[in-house]
């Protein structure tokens, strides 16, 4: 009885639940106890369940979308089999509603929300077979025609679940081919790191040696350092102290090293080109080390001989010979310095002395210098010493005055000294003839005329003074000859003077030191002599003048008013003029020609005669 209630109550419930749609109630299928509009009150009953009215068709989508898919398919009907339980468990636990106690029947909740869901509007949606409430009622024809369609869909989903399967194993395959990709990228990147991490060491390669040291373990600012502190800078610094107690180091006499640049070059071997390449140059190099080679250079020769040259220059001193220290003019004698010796430092000897130090570490050097004896000893020259020439003129004939301008121009040229290479001037010597300076006037040539003249007479002391140089060897840079000739010496060995137009100038071409001495003697001669050096081996210097021509002079004559017609009168003898020439002739100690040679030439004018007479 009470199960004809509760099935009289839930038809009461799903009529009130299709009401809302207003379908007809399909007529009870024979064999059966339910009618096909209790069972889809069922069916909407377990759509009401999960929570909408149209949720039976939401249900059908998913299910035909559950079809679609395979194993959705399953889970859906599983879901649509479940809620057709809770459907009927919500039949047996619903509490009545007020209408229902009203009418006596108790309400369903499930279905009250379902009817208010009902009235919203519409969402149009594709339509779908409805899912059926399974029911604990026997299968009756309806379900088995329900059934039977289903198995055609089912078989047809094996297709499609082959073709997901190929995607899915394409999908694996696909998966697994990326982990193979990234696991070989991952490989190289740890190669690459290694690499990179290897050939970007800040130290030196593995296997790398300069000169035996092994740097690997050093950066190159370390190993510069190193080799500074430890090598270079000793090697700088080996002193070689001489016994003098000069020093010289290695460095100031030209130490050089490559060590800076063969380091950095051992540094920067395998650091260029490719990672790969510079990768294999590191294996490489630890396979097989390198070792580099540092060439040094302890000192430069040219350096070296130059400060052992200028060591010489401060201690050789070349040994002297003995020679004139002075002369007196009174006596006419000789005084001389004794020779000295000298010294010499053996340089060639002090070198390989250095360079030998220097390639040892340093050390002391010994200085060897040598006396040198002087060639020539003052019992040597004391003989070689003496008058080397004189000459002599007459001056007896010479009236006071001029013989006083002689005297006085001896005086001031006697005891010239005159060291080798010197010039001598008589101009500058004398200086210029004036009446304050202690000259006076005398018979004197001027224009080729005799005339009176400050200082006449001193050219008797040029002559002489030229013949007595020319016999002693001397060079002669300036001479003249006088315009007339004169009687105190031969034609073409007189040298005139003047002041500022006519010098006589000399050299000392020996290689020793001369004096002059000058005197007028008692009977009035002209005494020059020229000491010094001797000639070598007795050897004597002559002048040989010769007249190459004559000049013949002319008469003329001039009137005279104090002289009677037809008389005459000699006023002026005439006086030939000549042409002539001197030679240098060198002999021997015998007497012997050696050589002869132009020394000048001379020309003299011609002084006429004048005659007076009476017209």
């Amino acid at each position: 009885m009470t199960e004809k209630k509760k099935t009289a109550s839930s038809r009461k419930i799903e009529q009130d639940l299709f009401m809302e749609e207003k379908k007809p109630v399909a007529a009870k299928k024979p064999g059966t106890g339910k009618t096909f509009a209790a069972k889809k009150a069922g069916t909407t009953a377990s759509k009401t369940s999960t929570g909408a009215k149209k949720t039976g068709t939401t249900a059908s989508k998913t299910s035909t979308t559950a079809k679609k898919t395979g194993t959705t398919a399953s889970k859906a009907s599983t879901g649509a089999k479940k809620t057709s339980t809770v459907a009927a468990a919500s039949k047996r636990t619903a509490r009545p509603s007020a209408g229902a106690q009203r009418t006596g029947v108790q309400a369903n909740p499930v279905a009250e929300a379902a009817v208010k869901r009902a009235s919203r509007p519409p969402v149009r949606r594709p339509a779908a077979r409805p899912v059926l409430a399974v029911s604990n009622a026997r299968e009756d024809d309806y379900d088995r025609f329900l059934r039977e369609q289903e198995r055609p869909r089912r078989a047809k989903k094996r297709p499609r679940r082959k073709g997901h399967f190929a995607i899915t194993l394409l999908l694996l395959m696909l998966i697994g081919g990326v982990c193979v990709l990234g696991y070989r990228q991952n490989a190289r990147y740890v190669a690459f790191a290694e690499m990179k991490t290897a050939v970007n060491r800040q130290t030196f390669y593995q296997g790398t040696t300069v000169d035996g040291v092994d740097v690997s373990g050093m950066t190159l600012e370390q190993a510069l350092d190193y080799w500074e502190t430890n090598i270079e800078a000793p090697n700088r610094g080996r002193t070689v102290t001489l016994s003098n107690g000069t020093s010289y180091t290695a460095q100031e006499l030209g130490y050089q090293s490559d060590a800076q640049t063969v380091l950095t070059n051992a540094y920067s071997a395998g650091r260029s080109g490719s990672l790969e390449e510079r990768y294999q140059a590191l294996n490489e190099r630890a396979g097989q080390p390198a070792n580099y080679q540092i060439t040094r250079t302890m000192y430069d020769s040219q350096i070296i001989a130059a400060y052992v040259n200028q060591l010489a220059a401060e201690i050789d001193a070349p040994a002297t010979d003995a020679k004139i220290e002075s002369f007196d003019t009174s006596s006419f004698q000789f005084t001389f310095a004794e020779g000295t010796a000298g010294k010499k430092l053996d340089t060639d000897l002090l070198k390989t002395d250095i360079a030998r130090a220097l390639d040892g570490g340093g050390g002391s050097v010994e200085l060897h210098v040598s006396a040198i004896q002087p060639s020539v000893q003052t019992s040597d020259i004391s003989s070689q010493y003496g008058l080397i020439a004189y000459a002599v003129t007459n001056a007896s004939s010479s009236s006071s005055n001029r013989l006083s301008n002689i005297r006085l121009a001896l005086q001031l040229i006697n005891g010239t000294h005159l060291a080798p290479g010197e010039s001598f001037s008589f101009n500058d010597t004398v200086g210029k003839r004036t009446t304050e300076r202690g000259f006076k006037v005398a018979t004197a040539y001027s224009s080729g005329e005799v005339t009176e003249d400050v200082g006449g007479g001193i050219c008797q002391v040029s002559t002489t003074l030229f013949n007595a140089v020319v016999k002693a060897d001397m060079q002669i840079d300036e001479r003249h000859n006088h315009s007339l000739t004169v009687a105190y010496v031969d034609k073409g060995k007189d040298a005139a003077v003047n002041w500022k137009s006519q010098d006589l100038r000399f050299t000392n071409t020996s290689d020793d030191d001369i004096y002059l001495v000058c005197v007028l003697t008692d009977d009035k001669r002209v005494r020059i002599g020229v000491f010094g050096k001797l000639l070598p081996n007795g050897e004597t210097i002559e002048i040989d003048a010769e007249t190459t021509g004559t000049i013949d002079y002319e008469t003329v004559y001039q009137p005279s008013l104090s002289l009677a017609p037809g008389t005459q009168s000699v006023v002026k003898n005439g006086k030939n003029g000549y042409t002539a020439v001197a030679y240098k002739v060198r002999k021997d100690a015998n007497g012997n020609t050696i050589s002869r040679e132009l020394l000048c030439k001379s020309s003299y004018k011609a002084t006429n005669q004048v005659i007076e007479y009476g017209p």
